[in-house]
């Protein structure tokens, strides 16, 4: 669809516009009117007869339907000065009228080269029979008057599209625009389901456990679950910040602006996230090598989220157990989080996979590998990953 410039259509559909076309046209028809009176009146005082006077009907009908039949009215037009000049009588007003019409036909988008030798040939012809002399002063002055007019049209005509594609280049720019603006609120979005299922859903399975740790050890151990429910209450709370950030967000707008209310998360914030799952009854195990200084920001919130999800996962499916390895080698950073998978019957949570496509697509956006499996024991579920650490792709 295309996009409409506000400006442009005003003045392309205001009443300005359709008062110059009228006044154009109304200028037009005066001159061509005027002309041919002036030359009625000529004709009638000095007595030429009816064969002058159909010559200058022919140049009025002419002038009339060039709008129109543009071929038709030009050669009606140049053909009236070889009417006239039959006569003996020098067609002044006639090839003065061809130039004018020949201006209107070039300036309407029409062959401006074929159309001016046309009525420069029959103009010289018609002056040159009217004198009989083919090299006359007056036709000189015909056959120039008739150049001119043809070189001031393809001007006008040239300068009309140069406009016209200016116009044409900001119309596109502002569809350019439009484009790039629905793309960024796009992009912006499945950031925001993204961010959503990471942080919501991980803070989730967290509360989920602790409940359930909770329901079991309430009869046999009160302090447990008085700890649980806690717990259990401090990631409720984490639930509500972290959705009302969300809806901050799409409150605000996708083009960043607003307040930002908290940075995205990192390796700074690891051990909490680690800590978040032990209490929640996942038996967590990491091996973690410092971070570079120079670390991409979005490698960094990338490898976070990594395993985030990754734990999310374990506690959701795994057998209560998860070894997370993060491993800095020449300039590379390797990702590894693996699970015991349970062999008992209980079922899946519901799900889609949302997480792990995300993390699919976070990678991809790194510049990443990622991998994603049941090793061949049938035993261990594993999550590899390997990043640049300045966001490059992986040689």
């Amino acid at each position: 669809m295309r996009a409409r410039n506000p400006l442009t259509d005003w003045l392309r559909d205001s009443m300005w516009a359709r008062r110059a076309q009228l006044i154009r046209r109304g200028g037009y028809a005066f001159t061509v009117l005027a002309a041919a009176s002036v030359e009625v009146v000529r004709v009638v005082y000095y007595g030429l007869g009816p064969v002058v006077l159909a010559g200058v009907a022919l140049t009025v009908v002419g002038a009339a339907i060039v709008w129109k039949w543009p071929w038709i009215g030009l050669l009606t037009v140049a053909s009236s000065c070889l009417v006239v000049a039959s006569t003996g009588w020098i067609p002044i007003v006639e090839w003065s009228l061809a130039v004018i019409v020949l201006f209107v036909f070039v300036v309407r988008g029409k062959p401006p080269v074929l159309a001016t030798v046309i009525v420069a040939v029959t103009v010289w012809a018609a002056v040159a029979l009217a004198t009989g002399e083919v090299f006359s002063p007056d036709a000189l002055a015909a056959v120039v008057s008739t150049l001119a007019g043809g070189a001031t049209a393809i001007a006008v005509r040239l300068r009309r599209q140069y406009w016209a594609s200016l116009e044409q280049r900001a119309t596109d720019a502002i569809a350019t625009r439009e484009l790039e603006a629905t793309q960024r609120v796009a992009e912006e979005r499945l950031r925001i389901a993204r961010d959503f299922h990471d942080i919501v859903g991980h803070q989730i399975a967290v509360l989920s456990m602790q409940l359930g740790a909770a329901e079991v050890a309430a009869d046999a151990d009160p302090a447990a679950t008085r700890e649980a429910l806690s717990a259990a209450r401090t990631s409720v709370k984490a639930v509500l910040v972290e959705t009302q950030m969300i809806l901050h967000v799409l409150r605000t707008g996708a083009d960043g602006e607003g307040e930002e209310l908290r940075p995205p998360p990192g390796m700074a914030r690891l051990g909490e996230l680690l800590d978040s799952f032990r209490q929640a009854g996942l038996l967590v195990t990491a091996t973690v090598d410092e971070m570079p200084a120079s670390i991409d920001p979005g490698v960094d919130l990338t490898v976070y989220r990594i395993v985030q999800e990754a734990l999310t996962n374990a506690s959701r499916h795994g057998d209560g157990e998860a070894a997370v390895t993060i491993l800095t080698r020449a300039g590379r950073i390797l990702i590894d989080v693996t699970n015991g998978v349970r062999t008992d019957a209980a079922p899946r949570a519901p799900g889609r996979g949302y997480g792990l496509q995300g993390m699919r697509e976070r990678v991809g956006s790194a510049n990443g590998t990622l991998h994603v499996g049941v090793d061949d024991d049938d035993r261990t579920f594993r999550i590899s990953a390997v990043l640049a650490a300045d966001g490059g792709a992986i040689r």
